[in-house]
């Protein structure tokens, strides 16, 4: 049986427009890339722990709130 990777992107995104953030200074609160921001949130990449502390600081919610299981936010940019 292959494990598939847990990924967090599609939780962070949510989290990230419920802020009202916009990717560009979100990723500078976070300490982070825009490309980073980036391929996390389109689950190119999974973020490391060190970066999944920096984005939750960010959000302000604890790392937990971060990890869920793939699929169970559907969110779209808004314009």
């Amino acid at each position: 049986m292959t494990k598939t990777p847990r990924q967090n992107g599609l939780a962070i995104r949510h989290l990230r427009i419920k802020s009202g953030m916009k990717p560009g200074p979100f990723a500078t609160k976070a300490l982070i890339s825009y490309s980073t921001l980036d391929n996390i949130e389109n689950e190119r990449k999974n973020a490391s722990p060190e970066v999944l502390y920096r984005i939750a600081s960010a959000l302000d919610v604890p790392v937990q709130a971060l990890i869920r299981e793939p699929g169970l936010f559907a969110v779209e940019e808004p314009a």
